[in-house]
């Protein structure tokens, strides 16, 4: 089955005021909607980034990537890969979250080398990399699992 796979990066614009709840909000939200379409994937974030890989049927991802890029919680969008794979790294996750908290500092600092997270410096490989590492840890969590392929 081939595959799309979109990583990309964006200006984190949800302030301070209710950050948890409208992260919990847009994670709640993207379960349903990936799970309905088949979709899996990690989102990553800190106070100015968010970082996503998702996965599934090309029409599906581009349908959702098209409505992440209006959205007002996201600027200045940029695809870090967009390509075609054989398999889903993150098939258990209709969407994985994990924040960069004091918790998860070494395993962002490894991937990324910097202080702040600097999306626009990395490669996929980073991005996947970390994602990857995060999942092994038990510090990518997602409130249902996926259903997909």
């Amino acid at each position: 089955m081939s595959l799309l796979r979109i990583v990309y990066f964006s200006e984190n614009r949800i302030g301070v005021s209710r950050r948890h709840a409208r992260i919990g909000e847009l994670l709640s939200t993207a379960i349903t909607r990936n799970r309905q379409q088949q979709i899996t994937g990690a989102l990553l974030h800190d106070d100015l980034w968010f970082v996503q890989v998702l996965e599934g049927a090309p029409a599906a991802v581009q349908a959702t990537f098209n409505r992440i890029v209006p959205d007002s919680r996201h600027h200045n969008v940029k695809i870090i890969t967009k390509a075609m794979v054989n398999k889903r790294l993150f098939g258990e996750w209709s969407m994985g979250l994990a924040m960069r908290t004091p918790q998860t500092e070494h395993l962002f600092g490894a991937h990324w080398c910097n202080k702040g997270m600097n999306p626009g410096s990395m490669s996929e490989k980073n991005a996947l990399d970390l994602m990857t590492a995060l999942n092994r840890q038990g510090m990518l969590i997602s409130g249902l699992p996926a259903k997909a392929a």
